[in-house]
């Protein structure tokens, strides 16, 4: 036969088995159980059966039972039989004595019906009544917690035993033991017809009221759930009833794959369970229907849902009580004994209900309540203002680049100390160390430092810190007998280490140094060095992370250092936090804050090295957040600066910091604090946690475009242009993407250095002579930038507009543009937003205020790149005549003007100008340019803009003859190779383009307008002057002719007409040109030459305009004009046909 206690199959069929068995012996058949003709009443035998009932009720024992029940005669012992049976069932636990026990009870149930079995469930009942209060109140916390667990164990067995009666139909509902409780059925033995007419009678009794009331373990659970809706007692025994009869009861075919267990930090996550029950619910069709299958449910889902809101309250108050403790812990560094036993034992409750809610769950198929969520919604709501940023993780849980060190040379210089066993031998740790306490001494010491104690000793040394306010800090700790070392030897090598202390500068320094100690370790030689690394010297703070590894990296074995240094520190914070800081004349006491600053970063150097605890270092914030004035700041920002980005991206002190910068934030938001400690505290804070920002995209760009700006950006200076310059020339110029690289690349220079802007201009001015479209496109985009900044006048923009200012100075130095270029960007640059071009002193321009003096530095810039080439001709009347009317514009903006433009201008004018008159007021201005307008305008005769388009074109002309001169000497000397391989010429394949002939080209192309030379104008001076003289004493005894010259001809002007500044803006530029034209007049003046012996004079005749000579002059003039006209457009035209 199969054991029914290890199979399920024959489980079902055995309980099938009894319940039709069972159920005959309620309807009082009889012979059910087959016993021996001859039933045994001897006493011996009918007590050991009884004592063996009431203590050995197991699996072992259930054959020697069965046999007895079938050969006893039992019926004078009935009552002892239902006490020791309830006392024995009551002890049945394990799986297998559970099946005996069913066995046992249901023979002497088949064999005595209601006279048994009735009072058993009676008795087995009372086992589920729970103690009252008053007798709760007399038990101690130990001894209830106990009681509470052995009563728990048995009624657990009881409820498994009750539901398997049920299934094998020994036991029906609790009207069976009510009625055995009134006397309704009594125990009869004394004739089976009477047993039988008993039986008969509460068969029919037990019929009728199994139709109305609900079966025994319906009843119990429905009475003992329902009243556990505060502790939650009985969730175990809820747990194992879904454990044991899910299937048969709720009808439950596969338990969920999922479970829910309790981790380390007391969250929950999620694990497999694979186990799997078969659906049995359709063979008990004569206990089980779906009426009775959604009673137990609904009571148990009932007491599910109110257990979930149970155990979300209980998880928050368990996550409360642990940051309770973690601030007390901060706070003094202990927690006390009573707080955390506590708190232990409401995690294990935790976790034990935790899983019993799960299995209770999965049997219901109803979810378990997202905890971590829940105190997720804590966390967030607890930091709404604010997310801070752990080691590797942003505020959204997603990883991240952020971490604790910056680098990896900080992060190995913080925590890659060395391991000085492996260097030092172990005897060299214990020198002059006390020996260990033993346990009975420990706990006497700890009795006796209670933490009321503790409090009141940290209290008074508080209060007793102002005796120390005008002591040397440095001497608290001095005990000079404890220091000598009686070797004099070791002393001086102590000595020796200690002298090189200031010198640690890197690790390694730090390491040999801390090796070199341990072999001279001893008590005296420990106390000579804590004090020699409290005092670090005042000017060398830099020395201060040195010391903390120094003291780090002996702390590990020698851990005297460490404490001694910790606590002497911590003494000091606290009496320079309570000393004043202002000295008796009002000032601050630079002494006392440059102490505070250095304790404060040698404190935050240690807890980086986790040196100091983390109590003490949120002990000293705390207090700095007490205090919260000026000192206070300010010594707070220096610490959140050193450690404030560790503390808040470590495990461990994560969240205790984050509240600490919460409590800063909103202080500086309540107080009204001053620019400066706003800054301060601003600055720390976003320095110890910096906002989020998006990744910065790179830019994806060509294969040309990287090579171009490799070019300009990375290769270019003075010694390579020329290799950039052929670089550009063997680009594909066809190629329209090549060329835009190549037009972006040179329009922006304000990308370029800006020492290089002249390098890229020379560049530009050699590609013109090769690809002309690219350069009047550069032009033309400059031109165009310069005026869309005079529009925008944005100050983001000023850089660029430096940059561009420059660039067309430089392009008219490298003969790009011409003079009236640079002027017209001049007068637009001064005039340009103005009503009519003029600026007006005192009249409003938004595009130009009077506050805003960055066109007086665009003007600076761009006089200073090309102005001194403005030194004769037409352009230095120009020039003059524009530094008049700069002069005037500067009168129109806010005067004084600031110290850096007054300089700048100063230095301009100094530089082609030194002697200029500079004005003083706006009058003074005024009238500098009233005359020089008359200047440049009055003494023009009728043909003076056809005679300076002459000038310039002839300028134009002379240039264009040097640059054919370059060109051929350039030809003959070195000819640039171009991408298609162009044979170079003979001279350059005989070794004239060398590096020297390079070189030479360089300072060739270099500066199109090169300074001059004064030892070569000295040379030239020499040269021509005796040039001169042999030319005069060659020609001395030559026959001279005929005095025949030209007479000169002076038109007669009318005379000077001034005209005010007030004048020359009301007038629009063609009535400014009209004016310039002198009115026609009567008579023509000529200039005679005559000679009075070696005396020359020049005599003014009037002649009149009509008369012959005249006429004849006039014509011949115009004539010699023509003459020269044509000559230019004969070469002109003939240079472009070349």
């Amino acid at each position: 036969m199969v054991d029914p206690s290890n199979d399920e199959d024959s489980r079902q069929q055995r309980r099938a088995a009894l319940l039709k068995q069972n159920m005959a012996a309620w309807e009082g058949k009889q012979d059910i159980l087959k016993s021996s003709g001859q039933l045994d009443s001897s006493l011996k035998k009918n007590t050991a059966f009884i004592k063996r009932l009431r203590t050995s009720v197991n699996a072992d024992n259930q054959g020697a039972l069965l046999k007895e029940i079938s050969t006893l005669s039992l019926e004078k012992y009935l009552s002892e039989i239902i006490g020791a049976a309830a006392e024995g069932l009551a002890k049945c636990r394990l799986t297998n004595d559970i099946w005996a026990a069913v066995e046992v009870t249901s023979a002497l149930h088949q064999r005595f019906a209601t006279a048994f079995t009735p009072t058993l469930m009676l008795y087995l009942l009372r086992g589920f009544a729970t103690p009252t209060k008053a007798q709760l109140s007399t038990l101690t916390p130990e001894q209830r917690e106990k009681e509470d667990n052995s009563r728990l164990a048995r009624q657990r067995g009881l409820l498994r035993l009750l539901t398997e009666y049920w299934f094998c139909g020994i036991a029906r509902t609790s009207d069976d033991a009510r009625l055995a409780a009134d006397g309704g059925a009594s125990v009869e033995s004394k004739s089976s017809s009477r047993n039988k007419g008993h039986a008969s009678a509460s068969h029919q009794n037990g019929a009728q009221l199994n139709a109305a009331a609900d079966p025994i373990p319906l009843e119990v659970l429905s009475e003992l759930l329902g009243s556990d809706t505060k502790e939650y007692t009985y969730l175990p025994l809820a747990a194992a009833f879904v454990k044991n009869f899910g299937s048969e009861i709720l009808g439950v075919s596969k338990i969920r794959g999922e479970r829910q267990e309790v981790n380390s930090d007391h969250t929950l996550v999620q694990t497999e369970d694979k186990h799997e029950t078969p659906n049995t619910a359709d063979t008990y069709e004569g206990v089980m229907n779906e009426g009775l299958r959604k009673k137990f449910r609904a009571v148990l889902e009932t007491y599910n849902k109110s257990l979930q809101d149970f155990l979300v309250k209980q998880h928050r108050s368990i996550k409360e009580q642990e940051r309770r403790n973690n601030a007390a812990y901060m706070r003094s560094g202990e927690i006390f004994e009573d707080r955390k036993s506590t708190f232990e034992k409401m995690v294990k409750s935790e976790e034990k209900m935790i899983a019993n809610a799960q299995v209770l769950a999965d049997a219901l198929d109803m979810e378990m309540p997202d905890i971590t969520r829940e105190d997720g919604k804590e966390v967030s709501a607890l930091s709404a203002s604010f997310s801070f940023t752990k080691a590797g993780v942003n505020s959204s849980g997603e990883a991240s680049d952020s971490g604790i060190w910056e680098d990896e040379d900080q992060k190995k210089f913080y925590e890659d100390l060395l391991d000085l066993r492996l260097r030092v031998p172990q005897e060299f740790f214990n020198v002059g160390k006390k020996p260990p306490i033993k346990d009975g001494e420990k706990s006497d010491r700890r009795e006796d430092q209670s933490p009321e104690r503790e409090r009141e000793e940290e209290v008074k040394t508080d209060d007793d810190g102002d005796e120390f306010l005008d002591e040397d800090l440095a001497s608290v700790d001095d005990n000079d007998e404890a220091a000598a070392i009686p070797n004099q030897s070791i002393g001086a090598q102590v000595d020796l280490i200690i002298h090189r202390l200031p010198d640690m500068n890197n690790r390694d320094t730090i390491d040999q140094l801390a090796i070199d100690f341990c072999y001279l370790n001893s008590k005296a030689s420990r106390i000579r060095l804590i004090r020699a690394v409290q005092s670090i010297p005042k000017s060398r703070q830099d020395l201060i992370p040195m010391y903390s590894r120094f003291i780090a990296t002996l702390n590990k074995y020698i851990p005297d250092i460490g404490t001694e240094v910790v606590i002497y520190l911590q003494r000091e914070f606290k009496i320079l936090v309570r000393k004043r800081t202002v000295t008796s004349s009002g000032g601050p006491d630079r002494a006392i804050v440059e102490a505070r600053t250095r304790n404060i970063r040698y404190i935050a150097e240690l807890v980086k090295f986790k040196v100091i605890p983390n109590h003490v270092i949120f002990n000293c914030i705390k207090i700095l957040l007490d205090g919260f004035g000026r000192h206070e700041i300010e010594t707070l920002s220096n610490l959140l600066d050193s450690c404030g980005r560790f503390l808040l991206r470590t495990e461990e002190t994560h969240e205790t910091m984050g509240q600490m910068l919460q409590i800063m934030w909103k202080k500086k938001s309540a107080q009204n604090l001053d620019a400066r400690e706003r800054i301060l505290l601003e600055n720390a804070f976003y320095y110890v946690n910096p906002p989020e920002r998006p990744a910065i995209v790179q830019k994806e760009r060509s294969v040309i475009e990287q090579y171009v700006r490799k070019l300009v950006f990375v290769d270019l200076n003075k010694r390579t242009y020329h290799h950039v310059l052929k670089q550009f020339r063997k680009l594909h110029w066809d190629d329209l993407e090549t060329v835009r690289v190549i037009d972006k690349a040179f329009t922006k220079i304000w990308k370029v250095k800006y020492g290089n802007i002249h390098l890229m201009t020379l560049i530009a001015s050699c590609l013109m002579k090769y690809h002309q479209e690219f350069v009047v496109r550069l032009v033309d985009s400059i031109l165009e930038h310069i005026r869309v900044g005079l529009e925008l006048n944005m100050f983001k923009y000023n850089q660029q507009r430096i940059a561009q200012v420059k660039y067309l100075g430089e392009m008219y130095n490298y003969r790009i543009v011409d003079s009236p270029t640079i002027f017209d960007t001049l007068y637009t640059i001064i005039g340009y937003g103005h009503e009519g071009g003029r600026p007006q002193p005192g009249r409003f321009t938004p595009l130009d205020p009077a506050d805003d003096y960055f066109r007086i530095r665009l003007v600076c810039t761009l006089l200073e790149t090309c102005a001194a080439y403005f030194d004769r001709g037409s352009a230095k009347k120009k020039l003059d005549l524009f530094l008049a009317f700069f002069q005037y514009y500067l009168f129109t903006k806010l005067t004084p003007l600031p110290m850096e433009i007054e300089f700048n201008v100063q230095d301009t004018l100094q530089m082609f100008r030194p002697t200029l008159r500079v004005c003083t007021n706006l009058e003074e201005a005024a009238t500098a340019l009233t005359e020089a307008m008359t200047a440049a305008f009055g003494e023009m005769d009728l043909n003076y803009l056809e005679q300076e388009r002459e000038d310039e074109e002839d300028g134009r002309l002379e240039r264009a003859d040097e640059d054919d001169d370059d060109d051929a000497e350039d030809d003959e000397e070195d000819e640039i190779p171009v991408a298609d391989g162009e044979s170079a010429s003979s001279e350059e394949s005989s070794g004239e383009s060398s590096d020297d002939d390079d070189e030479e080209d360089d300072e060739e192309e270099d500066r199109g307008r090169g300074r001059a030379n004064p030892i070569e104008d000295e040379e030239f001076d020499r040269e021509f002057s005796k040039m001169l003289a042999e030319s005069l004493e060659s020609r001395k005894f030559e026959r001279r002719s005929a005095f025949d010259v030209p007479l000169p001809v002076m038109r007669s002007i009318q005379p000077q007409q001034h005209y005010s500044v007030v004048d020359m803006t009301a007038k629009n530029p063609e009535q400014l040109e009209n004016m310039r034209e002198p009115s026609p007049t009567k008579n023509v003046q000529f200039r005679v030459l005559t000679k009075k012996g070696n005396r020359q004079q020049i005599h003014t005749v009037d002649v009149p305009a009509d008369s012959a000579i005249a006429i004849s002059t006039r014509m011949k003039q115009k004539a010699e004009q023509q003459e020269r006209q044509r000559i230019k457009n004969l070469v002109l035209n003939y240079e472009r046909s070349g």
